[in-house]
C-alpha cells in the first residue's frame, strides 16, 4: 500500500467515528478503490467557509472534529440557518451533484473534515454506501420536519427548548457532552435565524430560562439546569435518532 494511503488509513483508524455506518463501509475497501477515490483531511479555522452558496462542489464531507453551520441567503439577502453539523455527520450531498451548492457551510470553531471525492463513481461500485447515505438523509429529513413543525406551531420558548435539547441529544450520542452541559458556539443571531425568530425573542427567552433556573450559557458553554422542565417545553422524544 502506498505510504500516503497508509497515513490516511491510520487517521481513519484513530477516528472516534470509524464505526459510523458510512465510515465503517467506506473503510471496508481495497487499497485500489481508496486510491481511485482519495479521502483527504481538510482543516478549517473558526469562521472559515468549507464552501459558499453557489460554489461548485462534487465532494462529500464528513465532519471529524468541530462544529459546522449550514446557511442559505435568499435573494433579498435574508439569512436562514437550517442545520448544525456535528462530528460524524455528512455534509455536501445535494440534489444536483454537479451543480452549484444551494447553501454555505461555515466552521463555527476550528474543525476538521474528511473530503471524499468522486462520490458518483464510488457509489456505483459500492452500492451499500448509497444505502448508508440514504439512511443519513432520512434522519436529516425527519429532523427538518420537526424543526418546521416547531417553527409553524410553537412559541418562542418551546422552539428554543426543542433546539437546545435536540443538540444535546445528538452531542450525547457522540460523547461530546459533559452530563447536562456542552460546548455551544452558536450566538443569538444564529439561534434566531434557525428558529425564525428575532434576536430580541431569543434574548428574552434565554433570560427567562436563566431566571427560572432552567439553563444558562456561559463562555460558549450551555448548562441545562432543569432537564425535566426543558423537556416538557420541548415536548419531543429524541429517541427517534439512532446512535452512531
Amino acid at each position: 500500500m502506498p505510504s500516503h494511503l497508509f497515513g490516511l488509513i491510520g487517521l481513519c483508524l484513530t477516528c472516534p467515528y470509524k464505526q459510523h455506518c458510512f465510515c465503517k463501509n467506506l473503510l471496508n475497501r481495497s487499497s485500489t478503490e481508496i486510491e481511485s477515490s482519495p479521502i483527504k483531511n481538510v482543516a478549517l479555522l473558526a469562521k472559515q467557509y468549507l464552501y459558499r452558496q453557489g460554489d461548485m462542489n462534487e465532494a462529500l464531507f464528513i465532519l471529524r472534529e468541530g462544529w459546522i453551520m449550514l446557511t442559505r441567503h435568499s435573494e433579498d439577502g435574508k439569512r436562514h440557518v437550517f442545520r448544525s453539523i456535528l462530528p460524524g455527520e455528512l455534509i455536501g450531498f445535494q440534489n444536483q451533484l454537479r451543480g452549484p451548492t444551494t447553501y454555505s457551510a461555515i466552521a463555527l470553531i476550528n474543525s476538521i473534515v474528511c473530503r471524499i471525492s468522486n462520490i458518483v463513481d464510488l457509489f456505483s461500485i459500492r452500492p451499500e454506501l448509497g444505502l448508508c447515505l440514504a439512511s443519513a438523509l432520512a434522519c436529516d429529513m425527519k429532523l427538518t420536519e420537526m424543526y418546521l413543525y416547531n417553527i409553524a406551531h410553537r412559541s418562542a420558548q418551546e422552539r428554543l427548548a426543542f433546539m437546545l435539547l435536540e443538540l444535546h441529544h445528538r452531542l450525547s450520542l457522540r460523547g461530546l457532552n459533559n452530563g447536562y452541559s456542552f460546548k455551544f458556539p452558536l450566538n443569538q443571531e444564529d439561534i434566531a435565524d434557525t428558529l425564525g425568530l428575532t434576536v430580541v425573542h431569543i434574548n428574552r427567552s434565554l433570560q427567562a430560562f436563566k431566571e427560572e433556573g432552567l439553563l444558562q450559557i456561559n463562555k460558549r458553554e450551555l448548562f441545562i439546569l432543569n432537564y425535566t422542565a426543558i423537556s416538557s417545553l420541548a415536548g419531543t422524544d429524541f429517541k427517534i435518532f439512532p446512535p452512531l
